[in-house]
């Protein structure tokens, strides 16, 4: 085989794979003129990871570069299309933030609620694609001849030609690798800045006060996950989602226009829970609502029902650590782990029994309604087994939105003994609840779960609810009004505002709960504005 045939060989298996997944693309989603964009960046990426193979003299290495540089190109076309069948979406940085962040519990869910008879085709296809091509590339390559003169300087020029023109396109959004390198590295950056949160308890705050008092303190803020307000009886959802806090609602705050900033956990609770909002998201790592509070003497817990995840703990998990203690019930891999929410509360009456001090700041994290919705729930909780109300039709649907509405009624059992159990201590207390991001559910996209590169209303809205003891609103007058349209990023205001602190770094026309309150655009999306984007 001459030397022609041979580099033409190299280039139609490398377009092989784009066509497969064109092809794939095309029979479920249709053209888009993304999918064209992609194609296009696909083909041209292609021939630059090519281009190094006349670099190089050895036969040998050129056989190792030109496998492995397909390996790498194939595996990258594979998960982007398989992102793309399921969001109709392709990949970006915020994704690959939220896998970076996930274990692999989390990672086997996910397969396990989208995988269907499609995928598996679809892999088996690429999996006999990319075998007949390095098979090929290693029985052909053998006869590649020698060249007396290699085009180091035409195929230098011509990688960074094409380089430049997908950065100037900006197609280079839809490369995978550089989405990958550059996610890694803001992530690493980010993750870096919140390890401090672990060594440093009570933060660099300036002129920090607080009334002393002898009452006996108990406040817990309950973070739940992925809960929609629109699937919440308590918000006139028209299922019976939320029988006991609707029991409860004469003695509830149930704030009607509250949204999280982001449709994901990792950078929604990092602004939820620290200084970082939209203006500055540099400031997460400039201090967290738990260190302010163990400057003015609390003792802050931190409860979870979610493990801590990355290598040995997440983004999250390394807020958490600068609580005075901390207990994770989840600790075991794998899908079978299904600790429910439940199993919280005696752990919850531990922390209330702790007599290291009479203030105490309790953030319980639930699971919540995290898919898979259906290990959310215990059978007793399996109450809604007809056909529920949904723009898009079929069993699958039905059975994924009552699995979600049942996860959301056990999440409302939890909250409400929490309540319960706050309550009978009789002291100056709260209970504060809310979610970290909402949830889609075959409303305004074919598809359950939540993603910022698809990003629909119910993924933003959560329910926002508050309890307070008769002590506490004897000796804490908060502002309320219920309507008032708030983002999470700037929760920390308002709960330092809950918890009666001061300092430089407060901000009361922040708070919800404040006569200084003022309103503000609630910026998603990098530049759009929540009340009109969805209209």
């Amino acid at each position: 085989m001459t030397n022609i045939k041979i580099i033409k060989l190299i280039f139609y298996q490398f377009l092989i794979i784009v066509l497969a997944a064109l092809f794939f693309e095309l029979l479920f989603t249709g053209l888009t003129l993304v999918t064209v964009y992609n194609t296009i960046e696909n083909i041209i990426f292609s021939t630059v990871l090519i281009s190094p193979f006349f670099l190089v003299s050895c036969r040998k290495i050129q056989t190792v570069y030109i496998t492995a540089a397909y390996l790498m190109f194939s595996l990258s076309i594979y998960f982007e299309t398989i992102y793309y069948y399921f969001f109709e979406a392709f990949l970006s940085a915020s994704s690959l933030f939220v896998l970076f962040d996930s274990n692999r519990t989390e990672a086997t869910e996910f397969l396990n609620f989208y995988l269907d008879i499609n995928i598996v085709v679809f892999s088996v296809l690429m999996f006999l694609i990319i075998s007949i091509s390095i098979f090929k590339f290693k029985t052909n390559l053998r006869s590649f001849k020698k060249q007396s003169k290699r085009p180091i300087v035409k195929v230098l020029f011509y990688v960074v030609i094409s380089i430049a023109f997908l950065k100037f396109s900006k197609l280079i959004i839809y490369n995978l690798p550089y989405l990958i390198l550059r996610s890694s590295v803001k992530y690493s950056v980010e993750s870096k800045i919140l390890g401090t949160y672990k060594t440093n308890a009570t933060g660099n705050f300036s002129n920090v006060s607080r009334l002393e008092t002898n009452e006996d303190e108990v406040y817990v803020i309950v973070l739940g996950e992925s809960s929609s307000r629109a699937h919440f009886g308590l918000y006139d959802y028209y299922r019976a989602t939320t029988p006991n806090l609707n029991a409860l609602k004469n003695e509830l705050q149930v704030y009607n226009d509250v949204i999280s900033p982001h449709p994901h956990s990792i950078s929604s609770i990092t602004k939820l829970l620290t200084l970082g909002n939209f203006e500055h998201p540099d400031k997460i790592g400039e201090g967290s609502i738990i260190q302010l509070a163990n400057k003015t003497g609390f003792e802050t817990f931190w409860l979870s029902n979610q493990r801590p995840i990355g290598i040995y703990e997440s983004m999250v998990t390394k807020i958490a650590l600068s609580s005075s203690k901390s207990k994770f019930l989840t600790t075991v891999h794998g899908v079978q782990n299904k600790v429910m929410d439940e199993k919280i509360l005696p752990e919850l009456e531990a922390f209330f029994k702790d007599d290291s001090s009479s203030k105490k700041l309790i953030i319980v994290h639930l699971m919540g309604t995290h898919l898979s919705y259906a290990n959310r729930y215990p059978e007793n909780f399996n109450v809604f087994k007809d056909e529920p109300f949904s723009n898009y039709k079929s069993e699958e649907i039905s059975k994924i939105i009552n699995d979600y509405d049942n996860a959301i009624r056990y999440s409302d059992y939890v909250i409400s003994q929490i309540i319960k159990k706050t309550k009978a201590l009789n002291k100056k207390s709260f209970v504060l609840y809310f979610s970290d991001h909402g949830e889609e559910l075959f409303k305004d996209f074919n598809m359950a779960g939540h993603n910022e590169d698809i990003s629909t209303k119910d993924m933003y809205d959560v329910p926002f609810v508050l309890w307070q003891s008769d002590k506490f609103k004897q000796q804490k007058q908060l502002t309320i009004d219920l309507d008032r349209p708030y983002m999470l990023d700037d929760l920390f205001h308002s709960l330092a505002d809950l918890l009666d602190i001061s300092a430089q770094e407060v901000e009361e026309e922040r708070s919800l709960f404040s006569a200084k309150f003022k309103n503000r655009k609630r910026i998603i999306l990098k530049n759009s504005e929540y009340d009109t984007y969805f209209n």
